[in-house]
């Protein structure tokens, strides 16, 4: 009697972690903004990615979200970059986690830009330069399966420090990472990233139920029935990424299910969705 309960409780635990997990209500976050219009890595087609500038030429130009990523330092800083080497935007060599905060700051985040010369930001100074209303989604570059940076924990400890959880978005690749964020405070926002995942993939629509995320971030080309199922099951909004060209902006902004859309034309993306919402 008691192997079958037992039993019955571990299949009991399986069907709820799997199938009857609910994600956070996450309406907070359009408390201010209806849509979200999210400046991928900043206006990253008018200036440097990641870069104050282009975070702020984002504002400028009527997005009320910023998409941005967050390395660990050496030093154990947070630091906004987008690679796991410095090669392709800086004036740099090597991987990012093996800098430590004074080394990295001394390049050139706008090395490949005619005459410009950025500093690779901290993910404090970007949040201290913008205006107090903004959506952040903050995604984790963290693909190990232990974390040995443990950038998902330091970014729950930065998001309690800085009285942030109200509008940020954790998001990632890596399922662990949203795992390990549910564990460390079940309260934050957190959402799946996926590009072209085969159906054996944790970021398949079928894995978010080893994450349990609170919405979907899938690449443009991935928003496919499967996506658009789970999401109206779970009643979980989705945030598209990252789309810079009107026709899709319009299809994408039609479905009731997606809140929001990522872009590096930050203008064209504006003027498409005021255009649709206006009417």
């Amino acid at each position: 009697m008691f192997e079958l309960l037992l039993i019955l409780s571990i299949v009991v635990i399986l069907l709820y972690h799997f199938f009857i997990w609910k994600p956070l209500d996450s309406s907070v976050l359009y408390k201010n903004h209806g849509y979200l219009l999210f400046g991928h890595r900043g206006a990253s087609k008018k200036e440097p990615e990641n870069t104050i500038p282009a975070f702020k030429q984002a504002i400028v130009d009527g997005c009320n979200a910023i998409e941005l990523d967050v390395y660990r330092t050496k030093d154990g800083h947070l630091i906004v970059f987008h690679d796991d080497t410095l090669e392709r935007t800086t004036n740099g060599i090597g991987r990012v986690a093996d800098h430590t905060l004074i080394q990295l700051q001394t390049l050139n985040a706008a090395d490949h830009w005619p005459d410009r010369n950025e500093k690779i930001p901290t993910l404090k100074a970007v949040i201290d330069a913008l205006p107090n209303d903004i959506v952040f989604n903050f995604e984790i570059k963290n693909f190990s399966v232990f974390s040995e940076q443990r950038t998902e924990l330091e970014l729950v400890r930065f998001i309690h420090e800085n009285g942030l959880r109200d509008r940020v978005i954790l998001s990632s690749f890596n399922p662990l990472n949203i795992w390990r964020v549910k564990m460390s405070d079940p309260y934050i926002f957190t959402a799946l990233l996926w590009f072209n995942p085969s159906l054996f993939s944790l970021r398949h629509p079928l894995g978010v139920h080893l994450s349990h995320p609170d919405i979907f971030h899938p690449f443009e080309e991935n928003v496919n029935w499967g996506v658009k199922f789970w999401s109206r099951v779970k009643h979980i909004p989705m945030h598209v990424w990252v789309v810079n060209d009107a026709a899709r902006i319009k299809e994408f902004a039609a479905d009731p299910m997606i809140k929001g859309i990522m872009s590096d034309d930050t203008q064209l993306l504006v003027e498409t969705v005021s255009q649709l919402k206006n009417r």
